[in-house]
């Protein structure tokens, strides 16, 4: 049998011209497939789109939160981690299960942390370019509590309830005695002019240094009802009277009492100049030694 003859390889020799002209093929084809895609967009619509571009850039298993966190001069975080795992734990839940880069999540996110009370106005949410949800807010900051029961609810200095309340003793906080409103709501404001005249106090001993020795305020009730009293750490009463720049007939001047808290600071190293009991109301002194 005759044997076949082996056939010559062709050669591989590549030809310029051949493989420009396959490149500008290939790129016409790529064009066509993206006008398709574009073409399938319309029909599908832009929500699916976004919705599948999002499944790929940010899958909504792997969401995070950043939180821009209050904090002090220091810079130093002063909101208990208690309550920021609490708030992270809401806005996960807010946002889990929507879709990732779109705007309902974030809508979701800034409405949970509203309810939470903590924030002045509506907070901002945004996607970052890496498929975070960034929230900022303006945080309200603790100012002083509520005696209420056996309870200290705290508040900030425009009266919103905090969502912090303890055990008497235990907040930390210059605390209110004599309150007439009732509790409010979460993030509520707290009515009365009773607290805001207390309030205004405060603010006024701090500005001016005296707040050391100081650790609360009586609002006063029935009769007594407005007539601001201050509690030292020795449980010393001082008669304030009414509110900073609404004193009643027959009291002095604001300015008048704080020089002679600082007269009786100076002489006796003591707010309350070692005494019990302190009227600086009106024109003459009242005062009532301490039995200690």
């Amino acid at each position: 049998m005759a044997r076949k003859k082996k056939s010559k390889k062709k050669s591989t020799k590549r030809d310029p011209e051949r493989d420009l002209r396959n490149k500008r093929i290939a790129l016409g084809s790529a064009m066509l497939v993206a006008g398709a895609a574009i073409f399938g967009g319309a029909a599908m619509g832009i929500g699916e789109l976004n919705r599948k571009a999002a499944a790929i850039i940010a899958p909504t298993d792997t969401l995070s939160i950043e939180v821009n966190w209050p904090t002090d001069a220091r810079g130093r975080h002063w909101l208990p981690a208690a309550d920021q795992e609490n708030i992270e734990k809401t806005l996960m839940n807010a946002v889990k299960g929507g879709t990732a880069l779109t705007q309902s999540p974030l809508e979701e996110a800034g409405r949970s942390l509203m309810k939470t009370g903590w924030l002045d106005g509506t907070p901002s949410a945004r996607w970052t370019s890496d498929g975070v949800v960034s929230v900022e807010g303006q945080w309200r900051a603790p100012l002083a509590a509520v005696r209420l029961g056996n309870r200290e609810i705290v508040i900030d200095r425009l009266r919103h309830v905090l969502p912090l309340d303890y055990a008497i003793g235990q907040s930390n906080q210059y605390f209110f005695l004599g309150i007439d409103a009732p509790l409010p709501d979460v993030g509520e404001q707290w009515p009365g002019t009773d607290l805001e005249n207390g309030i205004e106090l405060l603010e006024l001993l701090r500005d001016e240094g005296l707040l050391e020795q100081i650790v609360g305020f009586d609002l006063g009730d029935g009769a007594e009802s407005g007539i601001l009293k201050i509690i030292t750490k020795r449980d010393a009463t001082i008669v304030w009277g009414a509110g900073p720049g609404r004193e009643l007939p027959g009291e002095k001047p604001a300015g008048v009492k704080i020089g002679r808290l600082k007269e009786f600071l100076k002489t006796t190293s003591l707010i309350d100049g070692g005494f019990g009991f302190l009227d600086i109301r009106g024109t003459d002194i009242l005062v009532v030694r301490s039995e200690r």
